[in-house]
């Protein structure tokens, strides 16, 4: 069962992209791991979409996991511990370090926001920016990104059937899985771009983009009390962010 919803998605929105403001600010990985344990988890558990969120997480997550491995745990300049040594590269103590932050950042960027985007209920967000006065090309842009990020994880498992219907294998090591990987995400990230090119046109042809002024069907869910909420979680987030930033050595 889907969750009830509490706020309005302009509130929930927001959240998401001020917690990962938070992250990148205070940028250690006691925060984000416990940003990820305790608000990512329980999101994603509780979404009524567990399974369908957990693998678009991981289609997103794990190429940028393996791309911070590759780059930083083995061409990391500031790497003085040296674990192996191949040649043209060497596998570092701090470059295995700052790989793992990076790849824990990562997953907890893709995780607040695709939690966030695959339970928005995409008509509420429209009528509630449209309520409050946005601009349309900014109604348009959000609408059909947050639109197109739920069938990610519908559209990983028909590639994935699909080329497991051809002879693909996914053996037990890191390599088979890596190629597994790309096969998969190839033609997943090029059907995400002709989808969206296709839904722009078709939002096009229907003039949702036109000027003049525009009139929501469906009835204004957002409320005066949350407007006061978003502003001073707007406010909270740029006092703490600027004491913490000035506060940092």
């Amino acid at each position: 069962m889907p969750r009830r919803r509490i706020y309005d998605p302009l509130t929930e929105l927001l959240a998401a992209v001020l917690l990962v403001v938070l992250v990148l600010v205070v940028n250690r990985w006691e925060f984000s791991l416990a940003v990820l344990v305790l608000g990512v988890l329980p999101a994603v558990l509780l979404s009524g979409r567990p399974r369908q969120i957990g693998l678009a997480i991981a289609l997103v997550t794990g190429p940028l996991l393996v791309s911070s491995l590759l780059l930083h745990g083995l061409f990391f300049p500031e790497g003085r511990t040296v674990l192996a040594d191949l040649g043209i590269a060497r596998v570092t103590a701090e470059g295995l370090s700052f790989a793992a932050l990076m790849g824990l950042r990562m997953g907890v960027f893709s995780g607040v926001l695709l939690t966030a985007a695959m339970t928005l209920d995409v008509p509420e967000l429209l009528a509630s920016m449209t309520h409050r006065g946005w601009n349309r090309k900014l109604v348009f842009v959000v609408g059909s990104a947050v639109g197109l990020i739920p069938h990610v994880a519908l559209r990983g498992q028909r590639i994935t059937r699909a080329q497991q219907a051809r002879g693909l294998v996914v053996g037990r090591g890191p390599l088979s899985r890596f190629r597994a990987l790309l096969t998969v995400l190839t033609p997943l990230v090029i059907g995400l771009l002709v989808d969206a090119s296709e839904r722009n046109r078709m939002l096009e042809a229907r003039g949702f983009s036109s000027p003049g002024v525009r009139t929501s069907y469906l009835p204004d869910t957002d409320s005066p009390r949350q407007r006061l909420v978003r502003r001073c979680m707007v406010a909270a987030v740029a006092v703490f962010s600027t004491v913490w930033l000035v506060a940092s050595p």
